[in-house]
């Protein structure tokens, strides 16, 4: 499996994108898909690990090239992956500035609302349950819309330093 899906956008789309990250495959594309046909003008991506989360976010191996790899103005990220979990990159990036303010909707699955509630404690801010429904991930990404315009200068800023 490759280590990044994305969609292919035109040069003119302005710097950052939203950044899936689930390690099952399937869900990971179903969701950039889904991002795409609401948000036409946004950029997405997937990755499906918590470590190639936080390469991405370092910039780090094959993910170095920043204009290949622009900085993420959001992540959509599923909590319960094998190795570094969801859980365990909330905790990273609590503890690792300038990444901790990006905005995090976590997935989860139907009926695991405890572990929601954990990931708002590290720093989520918001869930979605998966399997991802239109009309809720339309309104958790266009709740965080107005916020993510007036970012976005400082994240590309933060990106290269």
């Amino acid at each position: 499996m490759n280590k990044l899906y994305t969609n292919k956008r035109s040069p003119d789309v302005a710097p950052g994108i939203v950044l899936v990250v689930d390690d099952d495959a399937d869900d990971a594309r179903a969701a950039v898909r889904t991002i795409n046909k609401l948000f036409p003008e946004l950029s997405t991506r997937a990755v499906y690990s918590g470590e190639d989360l936080i390469s991405y976010l370092q910039g780090e191996n094959e993910f170095s090239d920043r204009n290949e790899h622009p900085y993420p103005l959001l992540v959509l990220l599923d909590l319960k992956m094998g190795g570094v979990s969801g859980f365990d990159v909330l905790l990273w990036l609590r503890d690792h500035p300038p990444h901790n303010y990006i905005p995090v909707i976590v997935l989860t699955g139907t009926g695991e609302l405890n572990m929601a509630s954990r990931a708002y404690a590290l720093g989520a801010r918001s869930f979605l349950t998966k399997p991802l429904q239109r009309v809720e991930l339309e309104n958790a990404v266009r709740g965080f819309e107005h916020w993510v315009q007036q970012i976005r200068a400082s994240v590309n800023s933060a990106a290269v330093h």
